[in-house]
């Protein structure tokens, strides 16, 4: 630690680009785990047949009007047929069963619009907002018999509104920003350098991204501001309350003349952790057997 401080004060323009570089990097790493584990991001891998490896793509996330897209990639070794269990979740809804056809198949994601070749099906667009299909993809390679590519674990897909697209961009740009501050924010704390300015830069970029932009994408996606404490459960919500609550201690802290650098360290510390916590757990969901939902106006 010594070290480092030696350093900054004898490079404090190199220390501060490292810095800013090595915080950028982390909450690359951060956001990228955020994406893949969220719903936005398909189910994607591989899975071995005996007609050769077949790669699957499963979409968990469609917005309400167009269908979900459950797809195995070409090129699909020759012999291989697929079909797909359906149903809507937390129904009374009994199993349905459609087949995987040969086809080219569209569909977006935060605004990049993608478009594939292979076998596959598509479910019916759900009008309800946090609708969810829960299915199981059965693919047959004519000689093992059908086999599920999850085994007996359904994939959850989930429906939302429509979102404007500069509306989502101007979140994940401010919580991109709040966070890699925080970081920044940490590393200066950690090298006893002058880190209260950029305590407030973390605070009000957090108020941003997670307070007022945040709560706008939730309004559209799922017709409610707010599903967390004190009005449910959604983890996305609640964390971002957890981060406020230690940036703002850690302000009140280092408030005047005070230095604290232990409470800087902990908020970041619990930033870091918080955004190791997948996206969207106990975020909002429709019951279609009471006809309400878990933070969505259905």
């Amino acid at each position: 630690m010594q070290f480092l401080i030696s350093f900054a004060e004898r490079k404090p323009k190199l220390t501060s680009v490292l810095l800013w570089l090595l915080a950028g990097v982390i909450t690359l790493i951060c956001f990228t785990y955020q994406d893949k584990t969220g719903p936005t991001y398909p189910l994607e891998g591989d899975i071995e047949t005996a007609q050769g490896t077949v790669h699957f793509k499963f979409l968990r996330s469609e917005t309400i009007g167009t269908d979900l897209k459950i797809m195995l990639l070409d090129p699909v070794p020759s012999g291989v047929t697929g079909y797909v269990d359906y149903r809507r979740f937390k129904s009374n809804d009994e199993w349905e069963s459609i087949p995987m056809e040969a086809g080219s198949f569209e569909f977006s994601r935060r605004g990049r619009t993608e478009s594939v070749q292979g076998i596959g099906a598509e479910l019916p667009s759900l009008q309800e907002r946090a609708g969810k299909y829960e299915y199981l993809v059965y693919i047959d390679d004519g000689e093992n018999g059908a086999i599920s590519v999850t085994n007996d674990k359904p994939v959850y897909a989930r429906y939302k509104a429509e979102v404007p697209t500069a509306v989502l961009l101007l979140h994940i740009i401010a919580i991109f920003a709040s966070m890699t501050i925080a970081i920044r924010t940490t590393f200066e704390a950690l090298i006893d350098g002058k880190y209260k300015s950029l305590l407030w830069a973390t605070l009000i970029s957090l108020l941003i991204g997670g307070f007022i932009l945040g709560p706008l994408v939730q309004w559209y996606a799922f017709g409610v501001w707010w599903s967390g404490i004190p009005f449910g459960i959604d983890w996305t919500d609640n964390k971002v309350v957890v981060e406020l609550v230690f940036w703002i201690l850690a302000l009140y802290l280092n408030r005047g003349e005070r230095r604290d650098r232990r409470s800087v360290y902990l908020a970041g510390f619990l930033t870091l952790l918080i955004y190791f916590i997948p996206h969207s757990i106990f975020g909002s969901e429709y019951d279609y057997r009471t006809g309400t939902g878990r933070g969505t106006s259905g």
